[in-house]
C-alpha cells in the first residue's frame, strides 16, 4: 500500500504515517513522540485501548512499560529493568490468546531501588531484549 500526502501537509502529519516529509530515519516516532527501533513496536503505540474490559467496540488491551523477566546483572550488580518502549498488553481481567515477540529498550534499576518510576518512556536504553506482546484477548464476564 502507498498513501501519497498533499504537499501543503508535508511535515505537519504524525501516526502510522509518520511526518509525511521525505526523512526516514524518525519514521518510527510513537504516540508519545519517542522514536522505537522497530515497526512492530512503532505500530503497538498507536493502538487505541479500551476503558475496561467490558468495552466490547475497542481493543481490549492498553500500552505500558513492563518489567523484564529475566534475571539480569548490570555492571556487576543484580537489577530490575523495564521497556522504555510500550508493549501491548491486556486489560486487567483478560488473558492473553496471541501474542508476538518483539524487541524492545530496557532501562535497569537495583534489583533493591524502591522507587519504581511512573513513566520509564523518559530513560536512556540500557539493554534491548525481547519480550512477549499481546496481540489478542480473552476477557472474563467477571473482568476488572
Amino acid at each position: 500500500m502507498q498513501i501519497k500526502v498533499a504537499d501543503w501537509i508535508k511535515g505537519q502529519t504524525c501516526g502510522l504515517c509518520g511526518k509525511a516529509d521525505g526523512e526516514i530515519r524518525q519514521e518510527y516516532r510513537t504516540s508519545n513522540g519517542r522514536v522505537t527501533k522497530n515497526a512492530v513496536s512503532f505500530a503497538h503505540s498507536w493502538v487505541l485501548p479500551a476503558e475496561n474490559c467490558r468495552d466490547t467496540t475497542e481493543c481490549r488491551m492498553k500500552v505500558e512499560s513492563v518489567q523484564l523477566e529475566k534475571k539480569t546483572n548490570v555492571q556487576g550488580q543484580e537489577s530490575k529493568c523495564f521497556s522504555v518502549e510500550p508493549v501491548l498488553r491486556c486489560l486487567p481481567g483478560c488473558l492473553p490468546i496471541k501474542t508476538t515477540a518483539v524487541t524492545v529498550g530496557f532501562h535497569c534499576l537495583a534489583k533493591d531501588a524502591a522507587v519504581i518510576p511512573q513513566d520509564f518512556y523518559n530513560y536512556s536504553v540500557d539493554m534491548r531484549e525481547t519480550t512477549q506482546a499481546h496481540l489478542a484477548c480473552s476477557c472474563t464476564p467477571q473482568c476488572a
